[in-house]
């Protein structure tokens, strides 16, 4: 017996690896690794913060270009606030996004210019005037309507490319005219603010800037298209184009007109420094420029980290800010406080009268015993749970309605959730008792024993009972894994705080680490559970042999 369950022991670790693993995608990688940092450090997290987590986690690495950042940060050459990181892996989804659109959007403009170019031809051919309106097809009033989702989601990706290429202007920018203002013996705070108030001037250059390189694509998507219908559009793009970079000298000359008025504070540095930061701009033209300052580790990675937090029992912070260890230490107690008295009264009850209705089968006795638990089966146990709180708790005021206190003085509030717990599992208990023991009344053992003149109840608790523990053993087996738990149920109804009422919490909440740590604990009760009933089956019946 030993052997065996050193060889069961030596499975299990690979068995819980298969569970973990199925937690791991389940928890990991069905989100973004910003997404679980946000939970566990808070909203307010910068995103600073945020990726020091997850590179101590082991979800992302630092770049060479991500420590310089980091180092200027710690220096406060640059605004720990303002100043965001970039992810290789969401550069390239933004370029991919980007390109993937660019197609979309071309094709989708020759296919309505081709259709409209044909739909008025057979207009014009109809009525004799190729100047009156005509009414669209379905299938032209569709592909226009897919035509302003991909633009709509085009302008979405825009917006967050223009946001990644300002920023990262920004940052050399800042660099660039910092080191420059310092050369000309410009320091402390002065230096700060000269800088901050330049790189300000030349973000509002860069937005027009970046608007004429969006508007210059839509142009290059016209002409794509490869359509004489798209002529006047095709006009109207290339106008656009030239409007916004007229805008940009205007801009320029604008504020040079403000700095030479009376009111001006100064002379005005924006066309010079324009020129001095062309070098950035021309770098960061587009998304590709930017180079990563994180990069997502591999997933086998990650999934080494997430081992070892395991293995350390080191689930992380709930949503409230607690280590989730110590919310399973507190939660087990009362859980256990509940199914234990409960799962114990309640078996006892259900093998005494499943024996008792196999003793006194096809009897009267028998019949009320079946017909009782098939009534109490066909009660719904919610149901039955408000009855009790609404008639024995609140109208006769024998038991408190929901609550729970520490020590004894717990069991007042206990009471009435486990007899309500025995009351909705009776019916269910009994009648597998019962089925288990009639069939075991008509095996050649049980003839044997009353040929030679044994008592009935001797026969019934010598015999038949030891052999109806087999499956009793895997009933209660299968039942022990979900102790710790208590009754998810009943410890929301009377608010019991016990991991069942964690657990509907945390699903509530989406509070992942803990809904992980009550998985990863259920499936090591459930191994060790099947362990102990193989070990049982051996003990009380001399038949099983464990090998």
């Amino acid at each position: 017996m030993l052997s065996y369950v050193l060889r069961k022991l030596m499975y299990m670790p690979f068995i819980l690896l298969g569970v973990i693993f199925i937690t791991f995608v389940l928890f990991q990688m069905s989100t973004t690794p910003e997404s679980l940092a946000k939970i566990q450090l808070g909203e307010k997290a910068s995103a600073r913060q945020i990726y020091e987590y997850l590179n101590e986690k082991g979800q992302v690495s630092w770049t060479e270009a991500g420590d310089n950042k980091r180092a200027l940060l710690g220096q406060g050459a640059l605004d720990n606030k303002r100043t965001q990181f970039f992810v290789a892996g969401r550069l390239e989804e933004m370029v991919e996004r980007r390109d993937d659109l660019h197609e979309r959007i071309v094709d989708l403009h020759r296919d309505i210019a081709v259709d409209e170019a044909d739909e008025r031809a057979a207009h014009a051919e109809l009525v004799g005037d190729a100047d009156k309106p005509f009414r669209q097809s379905d299938d032209l009033k569709k592909r226009k309507q897919e035509l302003g989702r991909a633009l709509k989601r085009q302008l979405e990706n825009r917006i967050q490319i223009r946001a990644a290429i300002l920023d990262a202007r920004r940052v050399s920018q800042t660099l660039l005219l910092r080191e420059q203002l310092s050369a000309g013996g410009l320091s402390g705070p002065a230096l700060k603010q000269q800088v901050a108030a330049r790189v300000a001037m030349l973000q509002g250059l860069d937005a027009h800037q970046l608007e004429a390189v969006f508007l210059r694509e839509d142009l290059e998507i016209l002409e794509g298209a490869e359509h004489k219908g798209l002529a006047e559009q095709i006009a109207a793009a290339r106008q656009a184009v030239t409007d916004e970079n007229a805008a940009i000298e205007k801009a320029i000359a604008d504020h040079e007109a403000e700095a030479a008025g009376p009111d001006s504070s100064g002379p005005s540095f924006l066309r010079a420094d324009w020129k001095v930061c062309a070098g950035i701009r021309a770098k960061l033209a587009d998304v590709e420029g930017i180079e990563p300052d994180l990069k997502y580790t591999a997933w086998y990675v990650n999934f080494v980290y997430y081992l070892w937090d395991i293995a350390t029992l080191d689930f992380g912070d709930t949503n409230n800010r607690r280590p989730v260890m110590d919310v399973i230490k507190e939660g087990m107690w009362p859980s256990l406080a509940l199914a234990i008295p409960g799962f114990l009264i309640a078996e006892l009850i259900g093998v005494f009268f499943g024996l008792f209705a196999a003793m006194y089968r096809q009897t009267r006795v028998d019949h009320v015993i079946v017909v009782s638990s098939i009534l109490l089966m066909s009660i719904n146990a919610i149901a039955m749970i408000m009855f009790g709180q609404k008639f024995l708790a609140a109208d006769l005021n024998y038991f408190p309605i929901t609550g729970y206190a520490e020590g004894f003085g717990a069991m007042r509030f206990l009471v009435l959730p486990i007899i309500l717990y025995i009351t909705i599992t009776f019916g269910e208990r009994v009648r597998f008792n019962r089925i288990v023991m009639l069939d075991e009344t008509n095996q050649d053992y049980v003839r044997t024993g009353r040929s030679k003149g044994l008592s009935e109840n001797r026969i019934l608790f010598k015999h038949i009972l030891r052999n109806t523990l087999i499956p009793l053993i895997t009933r209660w087996v299968v039942a022990i894994p979900s102790l710790y738990l208590g009754s998810l149920v009943l410890e929301t109804f009377f608010a019991i705080p016990g991991l069942g009422y964690m657990t509907v919490d945390a699903i509530a909440n989406s509070d992942a680490n803990v809904i992980r740590a009550v998985v990863v604990f259920g499936s090591i009760s459930f191994m060790l559970a099947a362990l102990l009933s193989d070990v049982l089956y051996a003990v009380v019946d001399p038949r099983v042999k464990l090998s």
